[in-house]
């Protein structure tokens, strides 16, 4: 097994830092950025569990919290991969920030294989999202 690094284009936002951190440290939010594929979702505002369709049962949990520029998260026991999120907040200027999710995830070599693209994928879909939703 080891460590793997996904990283998101950066996005610019149209709002202060503060509410763009408002917006991810809440996890309920975290299902409005997620794709399709995701299903049986469950959340509070510090941890969630979802079924990634035909795959696994995820449960993340917020873990560190830098206000108005990180929010960690964490793979909760039960979670068959070792799983670090984090969104990634910078002030830009007054009304403007920019974002970015990056993921780390324990893989095999075989596994690294097969799920990197979709890896990539997700994370750049949770960044353009975030976009849109706030």
């Amino acid at each position: 097994m080891g460590k793997v690094d996904f990283r998101s284009h950066t996005v610019e936002l149209t709002v202060e830092a503060e509410k763009a951190y408002a917006f991810i440290v809440d996890l309920n939010n975290l299902r409005k950025l997620m794709p399709e594929q995701i299903i049986n979702w469950n959340s509070t505002e510090d941890s969630c569990e979802f079924d990634i369709k035909g795959m696994a049962h995820i449960t993340l949990l917020r873990s560190e919290c830098i206000p108005d520029k990180l929010v960690r998260m964490v793979s909760g026991p039960d979670t068959p991969l070792e799983l670090e999120i984090r969104g990634i907040i910078e002030k830009v200027s007054v009304n403007r920030s920019s974002a970015s999710i990056e993921l780390t995830a324990d893989l095999s070599p075989m596994l690294q294989l097969m799920v990197s693209g979709p890896l990539q994928n997700l994370v750049n879909i949770m960044a353009d999202k975030l976009k849109s939703q706030i």
